[in-house]
């Protein structure tokens, strides 16, 4: 059945259409949210297959790894079986518009049985196959969620699981997460299994006890964490240390994110100083144009004395925590009257 593209045809949409038997020959998955991505492709394959079935009729290929020809030929030959035969490509967006020549001939007139599903974080709309997919399927759009829609998506989410969330819970949960569906998900699991059957209204308190904070959510407080460092203000570096070992992250990995964010203060600094363009910079530590700006910043206040002495504070912390001399957190706040004292000294000279 063709069918022109639903403008905003988005997961929710898809699940509906499944629901009724409303399938489409061609799909396109196009934005970097994985988890929506992958659970449309999932229960795609789990409406137009049987289990029995998929071994037969299911083919999957993997950017690179295939090409045009393989797929017209799978997708040229009658079921086994089934009724039915599809054809996923991971990574489409690694294929050269070239790749894409061999499947016109198939995308024009594809046989009743035919399904072809492909994902994509981004694809040029000038293509021919994004043309074919927008006038004779549906192009599924599966970009990251913004804070209130992750907040929608965790209450459906988990009454699925069997959770109730208020929207204030729930945005609250998100604030701690991120924005990670994947994230998101794993940590309802957890509380689903936490929570009583007969007590299952999810409280700020079970959030605050059970949820690990988000990676960019630590990304976050590591900018603040520096920005304190830099201005040498140790209680706010001693507070936002706190919340990071809170987030039940280990010492480590927060230590590995401080020296992280260090060395890119430094290399920005140095880079700005000899002429390195500002997207060049950006390019060179693989961050975006605001991480660099943010680092320019701090490394101004901190000047290079400081920065030097901060990177040899991080240095002798790591030392300590993997011989045992001290305690991974005792050596953490250590860490801040080190860093933040360096900074001290180099603003008194």
């Amino acid at each position: 059945m063709n069918k022109t593209r639903q403008k905003g045809y988005g997961y929710k949409n898809l699940l509906a259409d499944v629901a009724q038997e409303n399938y489409a020959p061609i799909y396109l998955f196009l934005g970097e949210e994985g988890f929506l991505a992958n659970n449309g492709i999932l229960a795609l394959k789990r409406a137009l297959l049987s289990p029995d079935e998929e071994s037969w009729n299911l083919a999957e290929f993997h950017g690179k790894e295939s090409n045009g020809d393989e797929l017209v030929a799978f997708l040229c030959t009658l079921p086994i079986v089934g009724s039915r035969r599809v054809a996923i490509i991971h990574d489409f967006d690694q294929w050269k518009v070239a790749d894409t020549e061999s499947l016109f001939p198939l995308l024009e007139d594809m046989p009743d049985y035919a399904y072809l599903i492909a994902r994509a974080r981004s694809i040029d709309r000038r293509t021919k196959f994004y043309r074919f997919a927008q006038a004779r399927g549906q192009i599924v759009d599966v970009s990251p969620l913004d804070a209130p829609e992750a907040a929608a998506w965790l209450m459906d989410r988990g009454r699925e699981l069997g959770l109730r969330f208020s929207p204030r819970v729930a945005r609250a949960m998100v604030d701690q997460v991120g924005l990670s569906l994947w994230q998101l998900d794993k940590e309802l699991e957890k509380l689903a299994c936490y929570k009583d059957p007969d007590d299952t209204v999810v409280t700020e308190a079970d959030v605050a006890a059970l949820v690990i904070t988000g990676r960019e959510v630590a990304d976050n407080t590591i900018f603040k964490f520096t920005d304190a460092v830099a201005v040498g203000d140790r209680k706010g570096a001693m507070a936002l240390l706190q919340e990071l070992l809170l987030s039940g992250r280990e010492p480590l990995s927060i230590l590995t994110m401080i020296a992280r964010q260090l060395r890119i203060i430094a290399f920005a600094v140095e880079g700005a100083r000899v002429g390195i363009s500002f997207q060049e910079i950006s390019r060179e530590l693989k961050v975006p144009g605001f991480v660099v700006q943010r680092a320019l910043s701090q490394g101004q206040r901190m000047g290079a004395t400081g920065i030097r002495g901060a990177l040899l504070a991080t240095f002798q912390a790591d030392r300590e925590i993997k011989s045992g001399f001290h305690e991974p957190g005792n050596a953490l706040e250590l860490l801040v009257v080190r860093l933040t004292a360096s900074i001290d000294e180099t603003h008194r000279r």
